[in-house]
């Protein structure tokens, strides 16, 4: 399935990497692998992921082990990243 990012994912996504590369840029490098690989699997296998309670039609994908996560929802086919924010924060919803 294609995956397509809203321009609040790209954001979150330049924030965290930003964030990590200005500290030390082989994590950043480690995350940003491991997002793509998240990615990679929420394409092959977008019903996986949990559907979030509060928002029907919105799933989660924890990116193993860092502490953020995927929001996507699938539309027709397409499947859009909404969010990639840290698990410590409140999802906008």
């Amino acid at each position: 399935m294609k995956v397509v990012f809203s321009r609040p994912a790209l954001a979150d996504l330049d924030e965290i990497l930003g964030y990590l590369s200005e500290r030390s840029p082989l994590p950043a490098e480690h995350v940003e692998a491991r997002i793509r690989r998240a990615l990679d699997h929420i394409a092959r296998h977008p019903q996986a992921a949990e559907e979030v309670t509060q928002r029907p039609g919105i799933r989660r994908l924890p990116i193993g082990r860092y502490p953020y996560v995927v929001y996507f929802e699938i539309v027709a086919g397409e499947v859009t990243v909404l969010r990639i924010l840290h698990g410590a924060r409140r999802a906008p919803w």
